[in-house]
């Protein structure tokens, strides 16, 4: 198994974990693409450190496209093999044309899971009656269990597709039900630990709330909303919303997945010694 930690902001303190990686950048927002100046700082730190890199990148416009490309050229020139998670197909074609050898990885918004937890007595028809109105739930089909358990990894077309452009990994999330993973040995998978996202927007919350432009706000505040009927809450950070998943036991159940990267610090620390043991199996 092999274990990364994500830091959106330079953390000169992550650099020196016993991680194998360090993933760098935000996946979700243009806004928060880093500067050249502080992308080749977080990457010096990581080579010093003995770490590789990975740098994550969202879904852009025009503007943050460039900038992208920006940021990969000046890395390539030192390390041309380095890993940069898409999410984005015309970032993906811009990469793939200019920086050949460079390691492409599909990101989180391009494998279309289903990933909102608190559907899960919807799925699994476990819904309880409302006393309050005496509304009886619908019962939804056993298939419908199945479609929200996979997603498009699994159609052998769309696999062949990433395998004959070089894409040999694919980054999901840990869902709180059973996952249905189907992927040729040609292809593994990684999954984020504590937060999973479960959908983004270009219209940022936080900016809509304070009529301001962005000034990374996001950086230092997470939004928090829950209600009885809630199994977990949703967590806003910035433009995308995510849930927290509590337990990851049944990670061995899928061969496919042999990458962790915590997105949350003192979930590494509290979960150290079980991935160690994960590690050594």
């Amino acid at each position: 198994m092999d274990f990364a930690i994500e830091t959106k902001l330079y953390n000169d303190n992550v650099f020196k974990e016993k991680i194998n990686r360090i993933y760098f950048a935000d996946a979700f927002c243009q806004n928060l693409i880093p500067t050249k100046q502080e992308l080749e700082k977080a990457y010096k730190s990581a080579k010093d450190n003995n770490l590789q890199f990975t740098l994550n990148t969202p879904y852009v416009t025009d503007k943050g496209i460039k900038q992208i490309l920006e940021n990969i050229e000046s890395i390539y020139k030192n390390e041309e093999n380095f890993e940069v998670v898409f999410n984005d197909w015309g970032v993906f074609y811009e990469v793939k044309k200019r920086f050949p050898k460079v390691k492409l990885i599909l990101g989180r918004l391009l494998t279309k899971q289903r990933t909102d937890p608190n559907a899960y007595e919807i799925i699994t028809n476990s819904q309880k009656r409302n006393t309050d109105n005496n509304v009886i739930p619908k019962t939804v089909p056993d298939t419908l269990y199945q479609h929200f358990q996979s997603s498009v990894i699994n159609d052998d077309v769309f696999q062949n597709y990433l395998i004959s452009n070089s894409v040999n990994r694919v980054e999901i999330e840990y869902l709180v039900w059973d996952m249905n993973i189907k992927l040729t040995d040609k292809i593994k998978a990684t999954i984020y630990y504590p937060y999973a996202h479960i959908t983004t927007t270009r219209n940022c919350g936080l900016l809509n709330m304070t009529y301001t432009t962005c000034n990374k706000m996001c950086n230092d505040i997470q939004i928090q909303y829950k209600n009885e009927s809630m199994l977990f809450p949703y967590i806003v950070i910035g433009n995308t919303v995510y849930y927290q998943v509590n337990d990851i036991s049944k990670l061995q159940q899928y061969p496919s997945i042999d990458r962790i990267v915590f997105n949350d610090l003192e979930a590494y620390h509290k979960y150290q010694t079980i991935l160690e043991n994960l590690n050594e199996s």
